[in-house]
């Protein structure tokens, strides 16, 4: 058996976090409805799937030697920026009972990272090909950059409308965009140096032989980042789900004057 690398112990660690984070996502996306709670939870249980293949197909190496293990590890380990991102707006629609932000905007914010997705999809194969960061994953880091700036004012936009009229729920949802915002920043802004910039130690993924200083660089403002930020959201929308004033995603909500006002109109 090959002997264990830094970054063999980097996915050893993912493989104890994010099966947890993963069981979790999913029952609260199982207490919250399936099909209210995956506007949010399906994409923190898809983030966590992506960190427990690509940590098993990097482990795998260690006994088998494929491109196609390689391949799959590079995406997998590359790709979690879009769902983490289409979490917060999930959380955002759930804090957003009485429906003050227009639904087209966050469609489009969702159709847009979709998009960015799948050219993010595309390019890192291409990358993984070639050896460079290509234009296509560089397009889609912009787009990643532009939909979270729009996301966090979208946050700061509706905290401002409803801070008089937060119920306990609401109010422990935004602290947890907001405490887990600030270290997915450091994450993205991780990301957008190793696309955007030409900094070598910023883009251990793409290296068959990356540096421990490249290492330590990634696990510090990535993988341990992005495991941080999702602890915390996890953490805290689970507090939110036990609170007695709890609001399914979608539900009606007594004493609101908006959603009267819909159901006045029938």
């Amino acid at each position: 058996m090959a002997h264990v690398t830094y970054s063999d112990g980097i996915s050893i660690l993912q493989l104890i976090v994010f099966p947890l984070l993963l069981a979790c996502s999913i029952y609260i996306w199982k207490q919250t409805g399936w099909r209210a709670g995956g506007h949010t939870w399906r994409f923190a249980v898809i983030l966590s799937l992506l960190r427990v293949v690509g940590s098993i197909c990097t482990l795998a190496q260690l006994s088998f030697t494929s491109t196609n293990l390689r391949t799959a590890a590079t995406v997998c380990n590359l790709i979690g920026i879009a769902p983490q991102s289409l979490m917060y707006m999930g959380l955002l629609q759930q804090i957003d009972v009485g429906y003050r932000i227009p639904p087209k905007p966050l469609q489009s914010l969702s159709l847009i990272s979709l998009i960015a997705l799948i050219l993010a999809i595309v390019g890192v194969d291409k990358t993984e090909k070639s050896g460079s960061i290509n234009a296509l994953l560089k397009a889609a880091m912009i787009i990643f950059l532009i939909v979270f700036a729009a996301i966090l004012v979208a946050t700061a936009w509706l905290f401002n409308e409803t801070k008089g009229t937060l119920k306990r729920f609401q109010k422990k949802l935004f602290i947890g965009i907001g405490l887990s915002a600030p270290f997915y920043t450091v994450r993205l802004i991780f990301a957008a140096i190793a696309d955007l910039g030409h900094y070598e130690i910023f883009q251990s993924s793409l290296s068959s032989n990356p540096t421990d200083s490249s290492l330590t660089l990634s696990l510090c403002m990535s993988v341990l980042e992005e495991m941080i930020a999702l602890t915390i959201a996890v953490a805290f929308a689970w507090s939110a789900m036990l609170e007695r004033d709890f609001v399914i995603p979608g539900a009606a909500v007594p004493g609101d004057s908006e959603q009267e006002q819909k159901v006045e109109g029938v």
